[in-house]
């Protein structure tokens, strides 16, 4: 099984990280990869998060659909990974599992994410030395397709949970999922938590320093990330921690992240890849399939080690 990923620019900066030979005239694309004879290739589309999320759906849709088809076509892709925000708009991958042109399986790699982020969650208080029932939980993003999954898993393990989110509806709905001590809030009710984990698809810095209580925790998983390095530098009491980033045990550099890292969604597109699981995982996260994604992390290397702020062990 050969696998790619579909994901795109962050802001217009960031494609003076990527190599000049990765670039071609509609794509960005890596040279192949051959992680224990699974091959395959990152793609990136030349749009930012903002064109993305602001480009007129049908739009953005059939750009994703093109990449998906190139991938198919040209390189013999079977699994493709929808990268960031190319899964919010095309409704968690189930628009584009039904387009007709495109012929392989499809995951959104936010299993993994989720599973990670709660790992995170438990090293970052381990380091701390607190307790999560003595403390309460923000999730930001929480009916989301990671921030329902994290939700799921964490919320009974808190003195209380906020759960955070724009559409009312939908954060009723969650709560009929989950247990524990939990309130809903449509807005951005963070400044009173001891930690916050953002899993929106804000396309830009959401949380501000009057959103952070002093001393507070914030396990940062959006991409764009939700809490930018100027407030890190601003308020030295907080702590971020890079959310849904691994360790890679090959050695391939991944632009914009530390030599020897990887994000956690194109890790579970690998697995799923070194697998040879033909299956398709979009929409919400089954838990047993994110438990067996840890399980292959174990077989296959991808392990949570240090925690990082932008890449700079914490």
């Amino acid at each position: 099984m050969k696998f790619g990923t579909i994901g795109h620019l962050i802001d217009e900066k960031t494609i003076d990280l990527i190599p000049k030979n990765w670039v071609n005239e509609k794509y960005i694309v890596s040279p192949e990869m051959d992680i224990k004879g699974t091959k395959g290739h990152l793609i990136v589309l030349k749009k930012t998060a903002k064109e993305v999320m602001n480009l007129p759906k049908e739009e953005i849709r059939q750009i994703i659909l093109d990449a998906a088809i190139y991938a198919q076509n040209e390189y013999r892709i079977d699994l493709i990974q929808l990268g960031a925000l190319t899964t919010s708009v095309t409704s968690g991958g189930n628009w584009l599992i039904n387009q007709p042109e495109y012929k392989g399986y499809i995951t959104h790699g936010d299993s993994y994410t989720a599973a990670v982020t709660c790992q995170a969650v438990n090293k970052i208080l381990e380091i701390k030395k607190e307790k999560s029932m003595d403390l309460s939980l923000a999730i930001v993003g929480a009916y989301g397709i990671i921030g329902e999954a994290i939700s799921k898993k964490l919320a009974s393990l808190f003195k209380k949970t906020i759960l955070i989110g724009p559409k009312i509806e939908k954060l009723y709905d969650l709560t009929n999922k989950i247990n524990g001590n939990y309130e809903i809030s449509t807005d951005l009710r963070t400044n009173n938590a001891d930690a916050i984990i953002t899993a929106t698809n804000h396309p830009a810095a959401l949380l501000d320093s009057q959103n952070l209580k002093k001393n507070a925790i914030v396990i940062d998983v959006s991409q764009p990330p939700n809490l930018s390095m100027e407030i890190c530098i601003n308020r030295p009491d907080v702590i971020r921690v890079d959310g849904g980033i691994v360790n890679f045990p090959a050695d391939y550099p991944i632009p914009g992240l530390p030599k020897g890292k990887i994000l956690a969604c194109i890790a579970e597109l690998i697995m799923q890849a070194l697998e040879d699981e033909n299956k398709n995982h979009i929409n919400s996260i089954n838990l047993k399939h994110l438990n067996k994604t840890e399980k292959w992390a174990k077989k296959h290397g991808f392990e949570l080690k240090e925690l990082t702020n932008f890449g700079f062990t914490i």
